[in-house]
């Protein structure tokens, strides 16, 4: 288990091999202007971090869309469609899933796409995060069909592409605990979770290019969580060996080489 000394550590290591440690942020379940979204806006913008929502198109209100006007400290990303879940009881939670005609789901993206684009457009990045991150392989290689550009999981990718032209961008932290009720789960368990993966990278044992990323979900965070994310960002923004990045250039170039 990991403490913050060995975060230093970590990114001591990075800065004695000259590198870059980046990282980028991505919170969950955006739709409404709420306190928690306000509060977690304000906390990237003080720390001047670039913060990515992932947006439910169904369910985005106009609310949010003008407040988050003209904030270009936000990007936004693409959470399903509806957030829905359509598989059978006990399959668990699928809004992505081969539960449904591949056509009828591939819509539902695609108009979930237009709706954000014409929300926020340039703040918008074609980042496609599946709910419960679940999604059917056979639908991966189709999105760029829909503009989808890139693909947005758990866990350190095994390579660039997860189908050509479908960048991974990966989340490695997710600082809740869901069973039982969400809860942070402990200062030793995120930070090994996030120190594993700048390890891993700077070792060769993970993709070395892919940035470590943390995943929140602000409305479901409690106090011990708004504070570990934090205390996160405001000391690893002040090391001279780790930089919190959009994903823009992630994006570029989007087609995996022959």
């Amino acid at each position: 288990m990991a403490s913050w000394s060995d975060l230093g550590r970590e990114l001591d290591r990075w800065a004695g091999e000259g590198r870059i440690a980046t990282l980028w942020w991505r919170d969950d379940d955006a739709a409404k202007l709420t306190p928690e979204i306000e509060r977690l806006v304000a906390l990237g913008r003080t720390f001047g971090v670039p913060l990515h929502l992932a947006a439910i198109p169904l369910d985005l209100t106009d609310a949010l869309v003008a407040a988050l006007k003209g904030n270009g400290n936000v990007r936004v990303l693409q959470h399903g469609y509806a957030h829905v879940d359509h598989a059978p009881s006990g399959a668990g939670s699928w809004e992505l899933g081969d539960h449904r005609p591949q056509g009828r789901v591939l819509e539902e993206l695609a108009l979930g796409f237009a709706r954000l684009d014409r929300a926020f457009g340039a703040r918008f990045l074609p980042v496609l995060v599946p709910p419960w991150t679940r999604i059917d392989p056979a639908l991966i290689g189709r999105l760029p069909g829909v503009g989808l550009r890139a693909l947005s999981m758990e866990g350190a990718r095994p390579q660039r592409f997860a189908a050509p032209g479908v960048v991974a961008l990966n989340a490695h932290c997710d600082p809740i605990k869901w069973k039982g009720g969400a809860r942070f789960t402990g200062i030793e368990r995120a930070l090994d979770e996030i120190v594993g993966h700048l390890a891993a990278r700077r070792l060769g044992r993970a993709d070395g290019r892919e940035p470590t990323g943390l995943c929140t979900h602000h409305l479901a965070h409690d106090e011990a969580t708004w504070d570990f994310v934090a205390a996160l960002v405001e000391r690893t923004v002040g090391h001279p060996a780790a930089r919190w990045i959009g994903l823009e250039a992630e994006l570029e170039p989007a087609e995996a080489p022959c």
